[in-house]
């Protein structure tokens, strides 16, 4: 899906779960979101947390 939205970013981590955001406690999700959320600004490239 994010391969066909023009622009996008995918941020992922390695867990099962659904909807980690804020509350599944990934410092690295958690600013990268909250970065794009605050700002508007994507990451530079898909991110891995």
């Amino acid at each position: 899906m994010a391969a066909r939205i023009r622009g996008s970013r995918l941020v992922t981590i390695d867990a099962h779960t659904h909807a980690p955001f804020p509350h599944y406690g990934n410092a690295c999700l958690n600013a990268t979101v909250t970065h794009y959320l605050t700002t508007g600004e994507l990451p530079a490239a898909d991110t891995a947390c």
